[in-house]
């Protein structure tokens, strides 16, 4: 029973409030997840060139397959792309709609908008397939952190999602760290391609797979709060309360309410008031690689 429960190899320190840091979560892949990765990127990590003490691990722990699915970990972490791979073209909002008119040259509503659930039964695939279904980057679209392929007369949405869920059994397990930085953004970023650099000297990974395939690292401020609320554990096994997460205690810092916090985590697509006037964004994207203060004013600007 107890190898069914998380291992925290080091307990999380709680939150920092000093200025400039950043508590990037990395978390493995299931299907990559094994000793050589974990040594791997640990390695890459210390070797990475810094100034004094402005990069450590502030929490490790080893999470359990069956303990994931029991805590609905990645459906929760995936809520919003479970959304849109479930609804299809009803996800839609009137901004995507134009979105994907301007990159597929078609009327949205005379195009085969389907969910990743549906792309499955109506082309025959296995989740794997659906996965790793290839197109060229023409037929490929991003908007709002939902991905559409075009393949044949279909746009399909989410087309990872089937595979994520169904990756994760009981059979896997997530190695899990914060890595409390006070690099800036851009530093974290080359840090990510050094280790991505070793994976490809070990061959662990191909010089032409992207690193996403091996491990996830939080890109921003509220996306290290999406992840603090599936990944980080006490020793008594329960969740660290998210007021105790650095950006979240932040926010709470500034007088945003625990709700208003959550809601906009759960639900980031929204309009935001910028220099350019009032637009749609997803919050997740919009605050991608910002610091703190600069993550809250743009979370001001919401309306």
């Amino acid at each position: 029973m107890q190898d069914s429960l998380p291992a925290i190899l080091i307990p999380y320190e709680g939150p920092c409030h000093d200025h400039g840091v950043q508590d990037i979560f990395i978390y493995l892949r299931p299907e990559s997840n094994g000793v050589k990765v974990e040594s791997t990127t640990l390695k890459a990590i210390k070797d990475f060139p810094t100034q004094g003490q402005s990069l450590h691990i502030a929490y490790m722990a080893n999470i359990p397959g069956s303990f994931i699915i029991q805590q609905h970990t990645i459906e929760e972490h995936y809520s919003l792309k479970l959304r849109f791979a479930k609804q299809g073209r009803k996800a839609f909002t009137p901004t995507m709609k134009e979105g994907f008119e301007n990159h597929f040259h078609i009327p949205f509503d005379e195009a085969q908008v389907i969910g990743a659930f549906d792309a499955l039964e109506e082309l025959k695939l296995s989740y794997d397939q659906l996965f790793r279904l290839w197109v060229p980057d023409q037929d490929f679209f991003r908007i709002h952190g939902q991905t559409i392929k075009k393949y044949g007369k279909y746009f399909i949405i989410n087309y990872d999602i089937p595979a994520l869920l169904h990756k994760n059994n009981r059979k896997t397990n997530i190695f899990v760290m914060i890595l409390r930085s006070f690099l800036s953004y851009k530093e974290n970023h080359s840090l990510m391609d050094f280790i991505y650099r070793a994976l490809t000297r070990e061959e662990i990974m191909s010089d032409r797979m992207p690193l996403s395939y091996i491990l996830h690292y939080s890109k921003g401020p509220f996306e290290q709060i999406l992840d603090g609320i599936g990944y980080v554990y006490e020793h008594k096994l329960e969740h660290v309360p998210l007021t105790n997460l650095s950006f979240f205690a932040y926010l709470i810092s500034k007088e945003c309410g625990d709700d208003e916090i959550l809601s906009a985590i759960r639900n980031p697509i929204m309009e935001f008031q910028t220099c350019s006037g009032l637009m749609e964004k997803n919050l997740f994207d919009y605050t991608y690689g910002d610091s703190f203060p600069a993550a809250y004013e743009k979370f001001l600007q919401r309306k």
